[in-house]
């Protein structure tokens, strides 16, 4: 302390020692009171009076009552409380302004308070209170001793606002930049320091994005002079970001259209022309934009210089030596060097335990990595943050990705993603046909088909008869959702929609009647006979074999082939004697591609005679299928449920069908025809079954 004499400095070492036990209290309190009557008018011994009382608990007489006086006193009350690392106490006192402005009043005490003073400020976080000490020193009676004091206590505050984090119901460090810059004395600071002001000023700028003003700072702290390298470096880094509207670098990501990064790389060309002396931040940022510009042996070697600078002045490893060494990596893949390839794989593996790659970064280098390392590919695709993904058309990349390396579950995840977010119907049936082949893949049928018909019915709602067609065509996407019949029965109701498909879909008709034949059970030979004549009606040499060869196993079978109104109206009414009333029959299944069979059905029902009714298939809720057979099993004779029904529709309403002792099969619709052959078929049992009944009463009752 430059204010002591020697018999104060001998006095303070007294009171230490008596402080560790060395000397007696009463002999350093004798010493300090022979001081005060020694020079009463002397304000400096007033300091030693309250360090003592405080440090050593005497009672001690109140010094002169001089304003001087009792502010060295304060001082020596706050320079003890300070030395016992009592922290809390000193700031609760500084709290009141008029003991801090007291104690800066007067030059000579201040140039000693004020070290403490900041000290306490720093430590507490009030830089707002630290500011207004300096800005009361820096007033219009500023001594030399007070000049120098400001130009230290700005210095020293700035570097706390550089490193300072902003909290609610503070005030703002911009605003304490403005008032230290607002200041006389900060005109006659070093140019490295106001070109610091004016750089944090214009941080401060770009976290709120008001990037004209940031930009407007940068300029004024190029203006300054110094002989920092790293400074300049760092003020065109930052006047860089500011040109592309953000705050720090790890806000950059690799962007295909940038606007302003001309403007960004003219910033970046006036930093030090020696990459040595450059910050790591400006060698990445220069890389990320190389690098989205496909500037890749460029980007390489920035990225390259980033990891060397950030090891030479960070010395631990950080997230941005982590993203320097990815980025690093992509641009060797990307680029094609072969050469450091390796490389490229070895540092994306340690990368890509603490970074989780953009979207955008990713398709460029992912091809060659799944060829040098399919282990670190699969590491990159799980690295991606599908959540907060936003492009469908990336996302779906990557799941196409996930198919390529065989990874099901991933590949659902990013599809599913798509759905969330798109709007766009083609994304949308991009993405559903990722989920049907990952179903697929995973062995789920059921499922599969479930997502197939969800395909099925968006494209037919836009007309895409085309799209369908061509999923319907390939084998590895319906592959296990349908098996062959199903496609074909598929791709002829497809044809009755489509202009100049007449003869593939008797082709086709033609195709699934053989495969019923094939089965042998007359069941299915009548619907095959019944498939052969409607392809017959438009195309009869097509179908004039096939229909000989069944007429001839039908013959065999001793089962009709033909099914006129009238033999339809018999049927009917043999099954009205066998049952006691009209037949009542119910038909489940088909979507809103049969729904215009139905008045065929209520025509054929009236034609003859039975009472009839038509449900569609629900392939959301197929226990709401159940449950409507279930409400009406009891007033049902027949029910005959169509292929299109979901198994879990399909066995639970036989089974309540069997329990109810109603006639139930299934059908394999292929055009209204199918179904009335099934009619025609079910309803001759149905009468068989009631005569068989009756034979077996009236035997009983002769018995």
């Amino acid at each position: 302390m430059a204010w002591e004499t020697t018999l104060d400095r001998l006095l303070l070492q007294q009171v230490h020692d008596a402080e560790k036990g060395a000397l007696r209290a009463s002999e350093v309190r004798q010493l300090v009171v022979d001081l005060l009557e020694l020079r009463p008018d002397r304000p400096q011994s007033a300091f030693l009076c309250g360090y003592a009382r405080v440090l050593l608990g005497l009672d001690l007489p109140v010094p002169a009552p001089s304003p001087s006086a009792r502010r060295w006193e304060t001082f020596g009350r706050l320079r003890a409380h300070d030395r016992r690392g009592e922290r809390s106490w000193v700031a609760d006192l500084l709290k009141d302004s008029a003991v801090l402005v007291d104690l800066l009043r007067e030059p000579r005490l201040a140039a000693q308070a004020l070290p403490l003073v900041l000290r306490t400020m720093f430590w507490t976080g009030n830089l707002s209170q630290a500011v207004h000490a300096i800005e009361f020193l820096a007033g219009p009676d500023e001594s030399s001793e007070a000049h120098v004091l400001v130009d230290a206590g700005l210095t020293d505050l700035l570097t706390r606002l550089e490193r300072r984090e902003p909290r609610e119901g503070e005030e703002p460090t911009a605003t304490i930049l403005e008032r230290c810059m607002g200041l006389r004395a900060f005109a006659g600071l070093p140019g490295d320091v106001r070109a610091r002001y004016h750089l944090a000023l214009a941080q401060c700028a770009t976290q709120v994005r008001a990037g004209s003003e940031a930009l407007a700072q940068v300029r004024l702290a190029l203006e300054c002079p110094h002989d920092q390298p790293w400074l300049q470096s760092r003020i065109c880094l930052v006047g860089a970001l500011a040109e592309l509207g953000l705050h720090d670098v790890s806000e950059l990501e690799p962007r295909a259209e940038r606007p302003a990064r001309a403007r960004a790389f003219a910033w970046l060309d006036q930093g030090p022309k020696d990459p040595e002396k450059s910050v790591p931040e400006v060698h990445f940022a220069r890389g990320i934009l190389l690098y989205e510009t496909g500037g890749f042996p460029a980007a390489q070697a920035a990225f390259d210089a980033a990891v060397d600078a950030i090891r030479r002045n960070q010395g631990e490893p950080g997230l941005l030596l982590e993203r320097a060494r990815f980025f690093l990596a992509a641009a060797i893949l990307a680029g094609g060097d072969r050469s450091e390839a390796v490389r490229a794989v070895h540092l994306l593996d340690q990368a890509l335990s603490h970074v989780r790659p953009d979207l955008e970064s990713f398709f460029p280098v992912h091809e060659e990595l799944k060829r040098l390392d399919r282990r670190v590919a699969l590491k990159f695709l799980d690295a991606v943050d599908v959540g907060r993904g936003t492009a469908p058309d990336q996302l779906l990349l990557l799941a196409f990705e996930y198919l390529d390396l065989g990874e099901a579950e991933p590949a659902s995840r990013a599809a599913e993603r798509v759905l969330q977010i798109s709007v766009d119907l083609d994304q949308r049936v991009e993405a559903m046909k990722v989920l049907l082949t990952a179903r697929n893949m995973r062995g789920q049928r059921q499922l599969a088909q479930d997502m197939y018909q969800e395909i099925r019915d968006l494209l037919l709602q836009r007309g895409a008869f085309t799209d369908l067609e061509k999923l319907l065509h390939d084998e590895k996407l319906v592959g296990q959702a349908l098996d062959h019949l199903e496609i074909k029965t598929e791709l002829v109701d497809l044809y009755e929609q489509m202009e100049g498909k007449d003869f593939e879909k008797a082709g086709l008709q033609t195709q699934v009647a053989r495969a019923l034949r094939a089965r042998k059970d007359v069941e299915a030979l009548q619907e095959a006979f019944g498939i052969l004549q409607e392809v017959g009606i438009t195309h009869p040499d097509l179908v004039r074999e096939d229909l000989a060869a069944l007429e001839k196993l039908l013959q065999l079978e001793e089962a009709g082939t033909t099914l006129p109104q009238s033999q339809g109206q018999a049927l009917v009414e043999a099954a009205r004697k066998a049952l006691g009333h009209k037949p009542r029959v119910l038909v489940v299944g088909g979507n809103e591609r049969q729904r215009r069979h139905h008045p065929r059905f209520e025509q054929l029902a009236a034609e003859w005679g039975f009472a009839g009714e038509w449900l569609m298939a629900n392939y959301v809720s197929p226990q709401k299928v159940v449950s409507a057979v279930a409400d009406r099993v009891a007033q049902t004779d027949l029910l005959i449920m169509l292929h299109w029904n979901r198994h879990e529709a399909t066995e639970p309403a036989l089974d309540l069908a069997r329990k109810a002792g109603v006639l139930g099969r299934t059908v394999h619709y292929a055009g209204f025809t199918s179904l009335q052959v099934a009619l025609g078929d079910s309803l001759q049992k149905l009468g068989s079954r009631g005569s068989a009944e009756g034979k077996g009463e009236k035997a009983a009752a002769r018995r």
